[in-house]
């Protein structure tokens, strides 16, 4: 499965890229437009089972497929060039020294692309996103939470920053 997902990422070719996919497990509709060019396909397991691409959806070229878990793009749905689509969330589990991974729980969750909907050049969505019905996501915004049917997303929103307390990793430090 990595020599054909390295095919994938390779080619130029959307409508070789799109047999590969299909021939691979992905649920592709028919009549979805050819998958762009050099797109990454990561986390996919033993095929390519958990990506759904409705009935004229077109996903646009070196765009980033993350197949942890589901990921289910409906009909007439627009994934512009160099995307980014998550379906799993991993601060280092597993890895020694990595004190994030402590606070912040492994998290898998489908990401779904409802109907209709446009995702901007750049744009990164995060993990158990969904995209309501014809909405558009503008170029290089990062989607962290579901966004209604018919929304426009021009940017993305301002959090406040959050400070990890150092008693946090002074305990790891006197571990060492």
């Amino acid at each position: 499965m990595y020599g054909i997902a390295a095919l994938c990422h390779q080619s130029w070719d959307p409508t070789y890229i799109k047999m590969l996919l299909t021939r691979y497990g992905a649920n592709m509709h028919p009549d979805c437009q050819p998958v762009g060019g050099h797109i990454t396909l990561h986390e996919f397991g033993d095929d390519f089972s958990k990506l759904t691409v409705g009935s004229h959806a077109h996903i646009g070229k070196e765009v980033f497929l993350d197949l942890t878990n589901e990921l289910i793009i409906e009909e007439s749905v627009a994934v512009g060039m160099r995307a980014v689509i998550l379906t799993h969330k991993n601060m280092g589990h597993g890895y020694p020294n990595k004190p994030m991974a402590k606070m912040f729980p492994n998290i898998t969750k489908p990401t779904i692309l409802r109907r209709g909907c446009s995702i901007g050049a750049g744009a990164v969505l995060l993990c158990g996103v969904e995209v309501g019905e014809d909405s558009v996501i503008g170029a290089g915004v990062v989607v962290d939470r579901n966004i209604p049917a018919r929304t426009i997303v021009p940017c993305s929103r301002q959090k406040p920053n959050f400070q990890i307390p150092d008693r946090f990793f002074d305990r790891l430090r006197d571990k060492e």
